[in-house]
């Protein structure tokens, strides 16, 4: 059992690697306009779910953790570019979700809780979330679906590889669903704006 959840956490995160190495090159090309606040917001909130996880003895879904801090870093840097980023300006929103990732990091410091520092994480990572899902709607030609959709199957894997579901004392299983619903949300959107453009077009 350890060597199937094992190696399919492992292939997850491989999985995951390869939908933000698509989701860059669409970046490059000029074919998807990344949200500035949103990456930048998520590298910080992927740091902090990473540390805190591995300081409650998460293993299994490390390695789709770790690709949720470099994927979007890489990306959160190539949105500086005003070729390829988008939006202007931090935003109210934006603001408050850095003050609170700040306020995570001193609860997990200060009272030595990663537990309470890793579910407010999550609940931020979901907050930063908020631009891209709008723009996945309003503007779904900025977005690539096909690296959305391959993240979904990364995520899957990652919530197929865990060993214990609910009695996991490492709370992996709640990051786990929180991926399912937060990907899903955002290639959701995504498939469904695609074909209502389709059926306008015919």
């Amino acid at each position: 059992m350890h060597y199937f959840t094992d190696n399919i956490g492992a292939l997850a995160g491989l999985v995951s690697f390869a939908a933000y190495l698509l989701y860059i090159i669409s970046t490059l090309r000029g074919k998807t306009k990344p949200s500035r606040s949103t990456w930048w917001i998520l590298t910080l909130v992927g740091s902090l779910i990473f540390l805190t996880s591995y300081t409650m003895g998460a293993r299994e879904s490390m390695w789709i953790m770790a690709s949720y801090v470099i994927g979007p870093l890489i990306i959160a840097i190539t949105s500086l570019h005003p070729r390829y980023g988008y939006g202007e300006k931090l935003l109210p929103i934006d603001i408050a979700c850095l003050i609170w990732a700040v306020v995570c990091a001193i609860i997990w410091l200060v009272f030595n809780s990663p537990i309470i520092a890793f579910l407010g994480s999550i609940i931020l990572d979901a907050v930063g979330l908020v631009p891209t899902a709008r723009k996945a709607y309003l503007e779904p030609d900025k977005e690539d679906a096909v690296a959305w959709s391959i993240e979904m199957v990364a995520s899957i894997m990652n919530a197929l590889g865990l060993s214990i579901w609910f009695v996991s004392s490492d709370l992996t299983w709640i990051y786990a669903l929180y991926l399912l619903f937060g990907n899903g949300t955002i290639l959701t959107l995504l498939l469904y704006k695609s074909f209502k453009v389709r059926l306008a077009t015919k």
